[in-house]
């Protein structure tokens, strides 16, 4: 890592940074939601699953979202606010789609005010049709846009849609999509989701349906070949707080309810961004593979003014291609206390290698902006000035539980998740380690930032490796044994391609001597990299957080 006069432009008492601080993979979708366990067995009085009033967990919406973000953009469409969504609408056509009738009801609520409706949002539904197929995107059924719709939450935070059942296929759960905007204006953008998440289906009710197999055919097939333990989606936690409570009957049609909870209203005040807490992987979910991690130094500077720094960890431009196709970028600078947003401009590095010299000198890339709008959701604008002109928009969310961000003035401690953070050799600056220790997930993980083994010689960016980590975490725990992961295929700031995949390539073992000083030794067993291993001796870049404790 360099002295970050060079790749942050701070002043000369500012503790060296990281130049990248890195991204976790796909497989952090599921980490995330371990936590849920303990919940399962919770209350089901409510109608709405009111499990404690907990934040629904995040998923991917895709692949067939129908927001822009893979394919055509539905959202953009007159129209597409409605209640009823069986039919097509526009010039798609108005027949109904065949199924059993299903009224889902949505209840939107604040689990930082109590459980309180949240009114005014947005809320855009989607599933499959009862033979598995997804308008805009399924053979035979591209032009037409059957089953996707826009309601705005009541007084009550609640949103009710009719529609059919969904069927099964093959792969998946029975379930229903649906991504929470601040507002209709929004939602009709297709832009800023707020919460992507998924509403499942129980087992019982499906059987009844599935029944019906002229109506429904193979999705009671499909139904036993993915049990709920076997979907991708809800397998972790058993959906504890998605399972949607349904009542009615084949004869009659169904009514499903279920509970959103969310971290924060939409348009309040966002987090004081001058918080350690907010530290750790953040990622857009449609873009699973890629996305970023953060550190911020409170008060690093003076009272009131620290410093957040942030790695990114994506892809080139299409097509997609193999490891020579990874890229990295870094961003940093001063933040103020106070405010929800820090703009700070973005670096890249070439031209190292491996756990090796020479040590690489980070330059000016482009711009950003970061705004909170929760401690668990934020918006990443940028613009890059590499003679690419690519700018964008891309909403992010935490990757793994909350620990310590408040939305308040109290600074919450936890000691292990304080060894959160970057960590690097000095003898070869300008590549190293995002770290997050996260004990309600539980899960500690890492992206390793680093070069090709002859990163030197190859062509700028071209010669840039990233890497993740990921292993069970107990908490106390000083010493951990990680799986190591190569994730390629990819495509900057798009949605996951069918290309993209994620291979075990060796393992690691991070050890904690103290709340500054660690040592990771590593061995290669696959890839371009197999038979490789060492020891990096690693020092925390920054100070040591309150309440760390090794």
């Amino acid at each position: 890592m360099d002295d970050h006069r060079s790749s942050f432009t701070l002043n000369d008492q500012d503790a060296p940074l990281a130049d990248t601080l890195g991204v976790l993979a796909r497989r952090q979708v599921a980490a995330r939601r371990r936590v849920l366990r303990a919940l399962a067995a919770a209350s089901l009085a409510s109608p709405l699953r009111a499990l404690a009033c907990s934040i629904i967990p995040t998923e991917t919406g895709g692949p067939y979202p129908g927001d822009g973000t893979n394919g055509p953009n539905v959202l953009t469409q007159s129209g597409i606010v409605r209640s009823d969504i069986r039919a097509s609408f526009g010039t798609a056509g108005t027949a109904l789609t065949p199924g059993t009738p299903l009224a889902i009801t949505l209840q939107l609520v604040s689990t930082n005010d109590n459980c309180a409706p949240l009114a005014g949002y947005a809320v855009y539904v989607w599933h499959c049709n009862a033979s598995g197929q997804y308008s805009l995107y399924s053979s035979g059924v591209t032009s037409q846009n059957f089953l996707r719709g826009v309601q705005v939450t009541d007084a009550d935070g609640k949103v009710t849609f009719t529609t059919i059942y969904p069927g099964a296929y093959a792969g998946r759960w029975p379930h229903v999509h649906f991504e929470v905007y601040a507002s209709a204006a929004q939602a009709v953008l297709g832009a800023n989701a707020v919460k992507t998440s998924q509403l499942a289906l129980p087992d019982a009710t499906s059987r009844e349906v599935y029944a019906q197999s002229a109506l429904y055919p193979g999705s009671l097939t499909h139904l036993d070949q993915t049990p709920l333990a076997s979907d991708n989606v809800f397998s972790d936690d058993g959906a504890a707080l998605q399972m949607a409570t349904v009542s009615g009957s084949v004869a009659t049609g169904y009514a499903a309810a279920l509970q959103v909870g969310m971290a924060a209203a939409v348009g309040s005040a966002g987090p004081d961004v001058d918080q350690q807490g907010l530290t750790g992987v953040w990622y857009e979910p449609a873009s699973s593979g890629q996305g970023f991690a953060l550190e911020v130094y409170p008060d690093l500077h003076a009272t009131g003014r620290g410093f957040l720094a942030g790695g990114w960890f994506t892809y080139d431009i299409a097509p997609a291609g193999g490891v020579e196709k990874r890229r990295r970028y870094t961003f940093g600078g001063e933040v103020v206390a106070g405010t929800s947003t820090a703009s700070i401009p973005i670096y890249v590095n070439t031209g190292g290698n491996l756990n090796a010299l020479p040590v690489t000198t980070a330059r000016q890339a482009g711009t950003a902006t970061l705004t909170l709008s929760s401690c668990s959701s934020a918006r990443f604008d940028y613009a890059l000035t590499d003679g690419s002109a690519r700018s964008g928009s891309i909403p992010l969310a935490r990757g793994t539980p909350n620990m310590t961000c408040s939305m308040t003035t109290s600074r919450p401690t936890n000691a292990d998740f304080a060894l959160s953070g970057a960590w690097y050799d000095a003898a070869t600056s300008g590549q190293g380690f995002i770290v997050e220790v996260n004990p309600s997930a539980p899960v500690l993980s890492f992206a390793w930032y680093t070069y090709a083994a002859d990163g030197a010689s190859l062509a700028g960016a071209s010669g840039q490796r990233w890497f993740t980590a990921q292993a069970p975490y107990t908490a106390g725990t000083r010493s951990i044994v990680l799986m190591l992961y190569e994730t390629s295929g990819g495509v900057f700031d798009a949605g996951t391609p069918p290309t993209q995949t994620t291979a075990a390539v060796g393992t690691a073992t991070l050890t904690f001597q103290s709340c500054s000083s660690a040592t990771l030794i590593f061995e290669f067993t696959a890839g371009a990299n197999s038979g490789r291993s060492g020891t990096i001796v690693l020092g925390r870049a920054g100070s040591v957080p309150a309440g760390c404790a090794a």
